[in-house]
């Protein structure tokens, strides 16, 4: 029976967490996807690359080589097994794992913040670090998402926990308070 992509993921992002832990280098590959994965956003054709069976085995070691050579000898050796077995093709799924498993190792949370108006990176960091501080976190990293139908205020998405400090969610609070006392 075949694997899914998502357990073919779960297998192989936990299997790196494993040896990179053991090795002592979780942080230099964590270091290392999040530039990949970076990477591969700019530039999908990478994987399509490395997945197609068109391409000769040594043609995509070189390819692959050549974006990897400055990463660690764990890193280069965990890419060269994905390469391989051909998993190319589930490589960002394996890296999410990997990273989810990181984070919730070192007490980091993702989330989202809804605003009105874009906010730079200070005002996410601000907002993130005190989230943190709250729900006895390591850090909250941050992305943004502008919404104007919420008008001010921001909404906090972080795991299976919202915050709704919106303008909007406010004023709906008002209404229902007014409406009731009638």
């Amino acid at each position: 029976m075949a694997l899914s992509r998502e357990d073919i993921a779960m297998r192989y992002g936990q299997a790196l967490f494993d040896f990179a832990k053991e090795k002592g280098s979780l942080d230099t590959v964590y270091e290392e996807l999040g530039e990949l994965r970076l990477a591969i956003k700019e530039n999908p054709n990478f994987i399509t690359i490395l997945s197609d069976p068109i391409v000769n085995s040594a043609e995509k070691r070189n390819i692959l080589d050549a974006i990897i050579e400055n990463f660690s000898a764990e890193s280069k050796e965990f890419l060269h097994l994905l390469l391989t077995y051909n998993r190319y093709s589930e490589l960002l799924e394996i890296i999410e794992h990997f990273c989810n498993l990181y984070d919730e190792k070192n007490l980091i949370a993702r989330g989202t913040a809804i605003t009105a108006v874009k906010l730079d990176e200070d005002q996410l960091a601000r907002l993130g670090q005190g989230f943190a501080k709250r729900y006895n976190l390591s850090s909250v990293r941050l992305e943004n998402q502008v919404d104007p139908s919420i008008l001010g205020g921001v909404i906090l998405q972080v795991k299976d926990l919202v915050i709704d400090g919106s303008v909007q969610n406010r004023l709906q609070k008002i209404r229902t308070q007014l409406m009731n006392k009638e």
